[in-house]
């Protein structure tokens, strides 16, 4: 990991070269010596973007390793393969990295809470705010063990989700997609407006945003 660039309200950012790009995709292909132990993170989750499907992934923390949805279903949820990859997020609730291809190769940045825990002061204008958004699938197509689970919808889109879910929390759209987005303010104007977002985590309505 390089250098932090100047901070955006309520994060900080660093850029991750192409070597730091590849050493998290080998820790999330099985490679545990591959670790990022020094980010201070506790990544939980991975979504990927690749040119052949999407892969979801969580990390198992008894095992120590990931478990993602090409193990599960691999005809739905294709394998993480670099020269494949589009974009990378791997997050948990203290920070993201996300990671995309370019012509020259992987780049990634880190963004982290800059004071992970504190209580958000509600008068701020430039205070981080967070957003529950609903993931595709209303039907259970398969239990595919390991607390992932293959949903589809009425198109007949599929995906392979990193958790274990019954049809009534996908029909009452329980299944839901945490973000946070980061702000800043135009000098000149004061206009406020989202400058990075990254995502948080997955939920079935247990935990709340905040």
């Amino acid at each position: 990991m390089n250098v932090a660039t100047p901070s955006i309200a309520g994060c900080s950012i660093s850029p991750v070269d192409q070597a730091g790009c590849e050493r998290v995709v080998a820790w999330l292909l099985g490679d545990k010596g591959s670790a990022p132990n020094n980010l201070g993170i506790g990544f939980a989750w991975a979504l990927a973007h690749s040119d052949d499907g999407v892969t979801w992934g969580r990390f198992d923390e008894e095992a120590g390793r990931w478990r993602l949805g090409h193990d599960a279903v691999p005809e739905v949820s294709p394998p993480i393969r670099p020269e494949a990859l589009q974009q990378l997020r791997v997050f948990g609730d203290g920070g993201e990295v996300l990671i995309w291809r370019t012509d020259d190769g992987l780049r990634g940045r880190l963004i982290k809470d800059a004071e992970p825990g504190r209580p958000r002061d509600e008068t701020d204008p430039l205070r981080p705010s967070d957003e529950l958004r609903i993931l595709r699938g209303d039907r259970v197509r398969e239990d595919a063990g390991g607390d992932f689970t293959r949903v589809t919808d009425a198109t007949g889109a599929e995906q392979v989700l990193p958790l274990a879910l019954d049809e009534a929390q996908l029909r009452r759209r329980k299944v839901r997609l945490h973000v946070r987005h980061y702000w800043v303010q135009d000098e000149d104007n004061g206009t406020v407006r989202i400058a990075v977002t990254r995502l948080v985590r997955l939920t079935t309505g247990v935990r709340d945003v905040g």
